[in-house]
């Protein structure tokens, strides 16, 4: 298990846990609260697959996150509850979310705070809904 120091609330300790290794490539699953976090994809590129590509150079292939409940139907709740985990960062800095629609491809989210933060609610829900190409700030 290798633990995120990224993490905001210690008390939701990010991990992630190596699922299997195939022909060297790496399957890996987000454990508790990187399952939302926004900076889980840069973590991944920026420090495990870096780490993974020093230890086994050009034999690693490939390394692939995978879920571990497939998302079915994209609904404006299943978006919010998603989100629900990263609520109490937003507020702490002044914002608030509010996924207003869902509609194909295109999901429209109420949202007031730091630009920062925006993008990383942009990435949480393109990451865990991978339908969904545009999502839209509304203020």
């Amino acid at each position: 298990m290798w633990e995120c120091s990224n993490s905001v609330d210690r008390r939701n300790v990010c991990g992630i846990c190596l699922v299997a290794v195939l022909a060297i490539v790496f399957d890996f699953s987000n454990r508790r609260a990187c399952t939302s976090c926004p900076s889980s994809s840069t973590t991944m590129t920026m420090g495990i697959e870096r780490v993974l590509k020093e230890k086994f150079g050009d034999a690693l292939k490939d390394i692939r996150q995978v879920f571990d409940e497939e998302v079915k139907l994209i609904t404006v709740e299943a978006v919010n509850a998603h989100l629900d985990i990263l609520r109490p960062a937003i507020k702490n800095y002044g914002g608030s979310v509010d996924v207003l629609s869902v509609e194909g491809e295109d999901c429209v989210v109420k949202y007031v705070g730091p630009e920062s933060i925006g993008m990383g609610i942009k990435a949480a829900i393109k990451e865990k809904f991978k339908d969904i190409s545009n999502v839209t700030f509304t203020s």
